[in-house]
């Protein structure tokens, strides 16, 4: 009798630690990626990544379909805006991942880069015309407008962050109703 109370005890703790084991591994694949989701972005931060992604975009295409003047002339025209975005793009990586900022922004940075590359490569011939053109549209724009072009192409979005929700504060809220008058 003691054997088999001895057996069904070592059983019921087996089937509790592979229950734990398999609550632990649910919750180590499941918070970071809910570490990643609830990393969000203000219009200001997604400016900054936006006009970096278009930065990294066309330093693949320099590299890839041979077009280093062009873009050593992007970065020439665009020096103080790609440097500001530069700098608004460090502070929201500091902002969100703290310590770990720096290694979080070179892996973002190492993303991106190679998700152009592979693009780049796969579909060469339109991933050099798109930059091609992205040049020419660049050349007579004011530098004051290099955030708002580059949202306008399709991969600026592909930054891998989500616009934070936006809420009203009551502060702003009107403070009388608003009366509407009857025709």
């Amino acid at each position: 009798m003691l054997k088999i109370a001895y057996r069904t005890a070592i059983t019921k703790c087996s089937v509790f630690r592979n229950g734990v084991a398999a609550a632990a591994l649910s919750l180590a694949l499941t918070v970071p990626n809910m570490a990643a989701a609830a990393v969000c972005v203000v219009p200001a931060q997604e400016n900054a990544l936006q006009v970096r992604m278009l930065q990294n975009e066309l330093m693949v295409a320099a590299l890839t379909c041979n077009q280093k003047a062009a873009y050593n002339g992007f970065v020439m025209r665009f020096k103080p805006q790609l440097s500001t975005e530069g700098k608004h793009l460090q502070s929201f990586f500091s902002q969100k991942y703290g310590s770990r900022s720096t290694k979080e922004l070179n892996g973002f940075i190492t993303r991106i880069a190679n998700e152009s590359s592979r693009r780049g490569m796969v579909q060469r011939g339109a991933f050099c015309r798109q930059a091609e053109n992205i040049h020419s549209g660049s050349v007579n724009l004011n530098p004051a407008g290099l955030a708002s072009y580059a949202k306008q192409f399709s991969f600026a979005g592909n930054h891998g962050f989500a616009l934070c929700p936006t809420t009203v504060a009551a502060s702003q809220a009107p403070s009388k109703p608003v009366k509407i008058a009857n025709p």
